[in-house]
């Protein structure tokens, strides 16, 4: 009961989650009287679910033993409550980034970076992981700027590795085998460093130095599935279709195995091959697949022909 309760308050609005540290960051766009109204009503909800705690220690204590049972709505609630009592608190913000960024909420953890960052502008770690949340909020530019001035300081390899994605999803696939390079030199035998090397040399279509760094990846982590679904594809890209296959199917279902190869052959022209396997696709799926007929419809009208 408690639980759903928790559920129904977080439902409604941003109020619980989002205000307090609203409030905190703007503060001339809400009026002193409004704010004491907010604050009197959180405090009256946090009460309601009989969220009690003797001081910042024991909010943070119960936050974190709801985060390890799962529980995050209740995690948030004591997260708030512990900045109630300690707005300027690095322990507790950074504690909240953590968890919204655990929970995908990225502008809440921004506010909260924002705070830590007012208290300590220099802070390189905390620049550091405001670059990183950005570049996750496709904020390109702003998370370059501060990535780069990240490793003009210091040497990250956290950082070096997201200045490597910024500049794969820009296809500057030279400059992200670079920085990927350079992470790894900082945290070596890194299966997630490694298949970014390998999905660099990939796209600048140095395909066995890829698929090296895919094995030296899957040597540390067999059931790593970015590397494992790379390789797939790097074994498609070499037309070796069978191995490409097996692999997809030790990922993912036999009908997306299907798919994934239907689409490949359809986007190298090979109209006939991929016809047949994102029908074998809908065949071995349970239910109605989207993906594999959305495919099939793009591929008919690629090919420009009708196929009984």
């Amino acid at each position: 009961m408690k639980h759903n309760t928790i559920k129904l308050l977080l439902k409604r609005g941003a109020l619980i989650l989002s205000l307090p540290l609203l409030i905190a960051c703007n503060p001339t766009d809400i009026k002193q009287t409004e704010r004491q109204e907010d604050k009197q009503q959180a405090e009256a909800l946090l009460k309601s679910v009989g969220l009690k705690v003797s001081s910042v220690d024991d909010a943070l204590l119960k936050a974190q033993k709801a985060e390890q049972e799962s529980k995050m709505d209740l995690a948030q609630l004591y997260y708030i409550k512990a900045f109630e009592l300690a707005p300027t608190n690095i322990q507790v913000l950074q504690a909240m980034v953590d968890l919204y960024i655990k929970i995908n909420q990225y502008e809440l953890a921004e506010v909260s970076l924002k705070l830590m960052l007012k208290q300590q502008p220099t802070n390189i770690n905390f620049i550091e992981q405001y670059g990183l949340l950005q570049l996750q909020q496709r904020k390109w530019a702003e998370a370059k700027k501060k990535l780069m001035a990240v490793v003009s300081k210091q040497a990250s390899w956290q950082a070096y590795n997201g200045l490597g994605v910024l500049a794969s999803l820009q296809h500057e696939t030279l400059d992200a085998e670079q920085y990927f390079r350079k992470a790894d030199q900082l945290a070596p035998h890194s299966p997630d460093i490694l298949n970014n090397i390998g999905f660099s040399l990939y796209s600048s279509n140095q395909l066995v130095e890829a698929g090296l760094f895919y094995d030296k990846a899957l040597a540390i982590n067999p059931t790593f599935k970015k590397a494992l679904y790379n390789s797939a594809l790097l074994q498609a890209k070499l037309e070796h279709y069978d191995l490409a296959y097996r692999i997809f199917v030790g990922i993912s279902s036999e009908a997306e195995a299907n798919n994934n190869l239907g689409y490949i052959l359809m986007m190298k022209g090979d109209y006939a091959a991929a016809y047949n396997y994102l029908q074998e696709a809908i065949r071995l799926s349970p239910q109605y697949y989207k993906k594999a007929n959305d495919n099939l419809m793009r591929l008919k009208q690629l090919e420009g022909a009708y196929f009984d």
